[in-house]
C-alpha cells in the first residue's frame, strides 16, 4: 500500500471540521451573549421608565390628596361657622353646638395646615401610644366595612 502525501489524512480533516464546528459554537455563544446583553439593557431601560412613571403618578396622587384634605379642612371650618351662626345663644344646645363647632374648627385647621406625611407621622405616634385602642378601632372599622359590603 502506498501512502499519498497529497491527500489529507482523515484525522486532519476531522480536526479541521471540529475546529470549524467549535468556531461556529463560539460565534453562536457570543451572539447569544450579545443578544442577552441587549435584552437586559432594554429591560433595564423599560424598568427605569416604569419607575419614573410610577414616581410621577405617585407625586400627582399625593398632590391631589393634599389638595383634597385642604378642601375638606376648609369645608369643616365652614360647617363650624354655620353651626355657630345657627345655634342658639344660650342653654345646653348652645353649649353642645359650640363644642361641636370648636372640634370641627380644630380638625379643619389641622387638615388645612398638615400634609400627608405629617398626618401619617401623627397617626403612627397615636398608634404607638395607644396600640390596643388602635387595634380595637381597626377591628370595628373592618367589621363595619364588611357588614356594609354584604348588603
Amino acid at each position: 500500500m502506498t501512502y499519498n502525501s497529497n491527500r489529507p489524512t482523515s484525522g486532519t480533516a476531522t480536526e479541521r471540521e471540529l475546529d470549524r464546528t467549535a468556531d461556529k459554537a463560539h460565534d453562536a455563544v457570543d451572539a447569544a451573549r450579545d443578544k442577552a446583553a441587549d435584552i437586559a439593557d432594554q429591560a433595564q431601560k423599560v424598568g427605569s421608565q416604569a419607575v419614573d412613571q410610577a414616581q410621577k403618578v405617585g407625586a400627582q396622587v399625593a398632590d391631589k390628596a393634599d389638595a383634597a384634605t385642604t378642601t375638606v379642612g376648609e369645608k369643616m371650618s365652614d360647617v363650624a361657622q354655620t353651626i355657630r351662626e345657627k345655634a342658639p345663644s344660650s342653654g345646653p344646645v348652645a353649649d353642645a353646638a359650640d363644642s361641636a363647632a370648636q372640634t370641627l374648627e380644630r380638625a379643619g385647621t389641622y387638615l388645612r395646615e398638615q400634609d400627608l406625611a405629617d398626618m401619617r407621622a401623627d397617626l403612627e405616634g397615636i398608634i404607638r401610644r395607644h396600640p390596643i385602642e388602635s387595634l380595637l378601632i381597626g377591628l370595628a372599622a373592618g367589621y363595619l366595612l364588611a357588614r356594609s359590603m354584604r348588603r
